[in-house]
């Protein structure tokens, strides 16, 4: 889940209390921010990530695997091309997503516009995503169904 400061606390207190294990926060830098005078700028956004019991890694074999960067300089998707407010970038969406492995199963309980759901589709991994507005949710699915399409097509 992605969250700015203020809300970080209250996420990963929330993600235990489900039940979930909270594995760790990742920094978006999204190199670009609204300019505030005489603050810092909040360039990042934080993404909480968990898991929902153990991690599925056979550490024995992962031997030699890296671990994957904790901060990501990818920018924010420009206004006229976003179809929420808050839209992720697919390709940074696709980077945390491997940290998830293939076929595996990826929830966004803020589906937005299903840019994370696009992700899914695009890396080989089952996706599962909520939203409370219809309009949102119809934009997701279709965007998310234009993957799928763009994927059987491909083959």
């Amino acid at each position: 889940m992605f969250v700015d400061w203020r809300n970080l606390p209250a996420m990963t207190d929330a993600v235990q209390m489900a039940g979930w294990v909270w594995r760790g926060v990742v920094v978006w830098d999204k190199g670009i921010s609204r300019n505030q005078p005489g603050r810092f700028r909040n360039d990042c956004e934080f993404v909480v990530w968990c898991s929902n019991g153990d991690l599925p890694i056979d550490w024995k074999a992962a031997k030699g695997t890296k671990a994957l960067p904790g901060v990501y300089h990818v920018p924010i998707v420009a206004p006229k091309q976003r179809f929420h407010q808050t839209e992720k970038p697919v390709e940074l969406l696709e980077s945390l997503l491997a940290i998830c492995p293939p076929g595996g199963i990826v929830l966004d309980a803020f589906m937005g516009s299903g840019s994370t759901g696009v992700a899914a589709v695009k890396t080989g991994r089952s996706f599962i995503g909520v939203e409370l507005s219809d309009q949102y949710f119809d934009t997701a699915t279709k965007r998310i169904q234009e993957a799928e399409d763009e994927l059987l097509n491909d083959f």
